[in-house]
């Protein structure tokens, strides 16, 4: 919840939305890989909510939105292991994807004073590279900070 909270403040320091990649969803695919669908569905709900409760945005589209990225993974990850750096960065890049088809699809049909210009789609594009370009990194931090915890 800290992440979240202070996550719009990290993002101006390192040079806007281009360069920051969606690390609640890569904690999501971590805790998918270490708890399964239980504990990530959770995590993903209760940051939904959360997310939803502090934005000024339309009700209920975070938790659909990471609850998409959980049933994203939930599917990739019946194709694809996601144990190996590979498929790590290639299930991360596919659920971004959804995440963003998911929220212009709901904003277009829920949302008529919705306008996307195009640089909505190169923010979406390099989001969605620079997340799943680091996904491995992340995982491997994650990894390494959780051996630390139980030594």
């Amino acid at each position: 919840m800290a992440f979240t909270l202070t996550s719009g403040r990290v993002t101006i320091l390192l040079g806007g939305e281009f360069f920051v990649p969606d690390v609640l969803t890569i904690i999501i695919a971590y805790i998918f890989l270490l708890y399964g669908v239980a504990g990530s569905s959770v995590f993903a709900l209760s940051q939904g909510l959360f997310v939803d409760l502090f934005s000024g945005g339309v009700n209920g589209i975070f938790t659909l939105l990471y609850l998409s990225v959980c049933g994203g993974i939930l599917l990739c990850s019946r194709f694809l292991n996601i144990h190996s750096p590979r498929g790590q960065a290639t299930i991360v890049c596919l659920v971004m994807t959804i995440k963003y088809l998911s929220f212009f699809l709901v904003m277009k049909i829920f949302s008529q004073l919705a306008i996307f210009s195009s640089s909505f789609l190169w923010v979406a594009l390099t989001t969605v590279l620079i997340t799943a370009v680091t996904a491995p990194l992340f995982f491997n931090l994650f990894d390494r900070l959780n051996l630390v915890k139980y030594t």
